[in-house]
């Protein structure tokens, strides 16, 4: 640690509390250009190392925490330090809260795209499953088939899309909806230095042959803890373990407004997550009276929605909350 680096007299500054804003502009700028300053700086300022096996004190890069002892035998700990000590300990427990500041804005937001197969439906010959899908790469579909412009409607990107048909309502099945499937797998993202609060983004298009009656389209999705292979098994007994997170939510196009309808859904992504399951699919009228109509899809994109931190310690010291959480709208 160079420690004659003129840049050290602007953390002393930022320590001491004569910075202006500029000076923490400085700073912030040269702990995200150089990587070499940023390791130096940390070990300036990490308290813990600074008061070595002094258990009342616990410093992480983003956040301090005070141990829950009382504040006489706080005291009695700090007593036996000079006073000269004590003003250097006070000064680096405040520059390590700079630290915090800045490393909280220096947080970089990213989006990371998913793979999807065949999210354009531009493959004629896509593995189009019967049901919900055995395995990753593939769609699975209740009643569907991959079409190109037919009865006025062209695909919204590309030149093919995905019909998905009418299930008759005489057809004895638990749900109505004609859905479509995949299973994505989330073990492939880099999730190094990922923060808590990642989410994923589903977006689809969706278009109704008969825009005279208003239509109403499905969108949900399901993070798992299971693999994308051990997910295909089983998986609607899954959806009520406590251990996933799901999220579902319908949206409606009005009538008189013929044309593709694009609509997004988030959900949030605890750590420990490896497969997403997302289904898509056309609701029918809730008049049963009333004649269910064609409907396309096409244009799915999945993107892992990420805030990422500079973090010299590793990933290990990164705080893993892996408690699940299922909401549902």
């Amino acid at each position: 640690m160079n420690t004659n680096d003129p840049r050290f007299e602007l953390i002393r500054r930022c320590r001491d509390g004569e910075a202006s804003a500029e000076d923490f502009t400085q700073l912030e700028s040269s702990l995200r250009e150089d990587a070499d300053f940023l390791e130096s700086y940390i070990r300036y300022t990490n308290l813990d190392v600074a008061l070595g096996a002094m258990p009342t004190v616990v410093v992480y890069p983003l956040k301090t925490e005070i141990s829950p002892r009382s504040n006489r035998n706080a005291w009695l700990a700090w007593r036996p330090l000079s006073a000269a000590a004590a003003g250097l300990v006070l000064g680096m427990f405040c520059t390590s809260m700079v630290f915090g500041f800045v490393s909280h804005r220096l947080a970089v937001s990213k989006k990371l795209p998913l793979a999807v197969y065949e999210p354009g439906m531009e493959n004629a010959e896509a593995v189009l499953g019967d049901g919900f899908p055995h395995q990753i790469g593939q769609w699975g579909v209740d009643s569907a088939a991959v079409v190109s412009t037919e009865n006025g409607v062209q695909p919204c990107e590309g030149k093919r899309m995905l019909r998905l048909e009418p299930i008759p309502r005489e057809k004895e099945v638990k749900n109505h909806t004609s859905r479509v499937y995949q299973v994505l797998d989330l073990g492939s993202l880099p999730m190094r230095g990922i923060v808590d609060d990642a989410e994923v983004k589903i977006t689809a298009s969706f278009f109704a042959a008969n825009a005279d009656v208003s239509s109403r389209y499905l969108i949900r999705a399901v993070a798992l803890i299971d693999t994308p292979e051990q997910a295909t098994k089983d998986f609607w007994s899954k959806t009520e373990n406590d251990d996933v997170v799901s999220v579902s939510q319908r949206f409606d196009a009005p009538s008189g407004e013929r044309g593709w309808h694009t609509f997004s859904l988030k959900i949030p992504l605890p750590r420990g997550m490896q497969s997403l399951v997302i289904i898509l699919g056309a609701v029918p009228p809730a008049d049963e009276s009333a004649v269910a109509s064609v409907h396309y899809l096409d244009d799915v994109n999945v993107s892992v929605l990420t805030s990422t931190v500079p973090n010299p310690y590793g990933r290990h010291n990164l705080i893993d909350n892996t408690k699940r959480k299922r909401v549902v709208f």
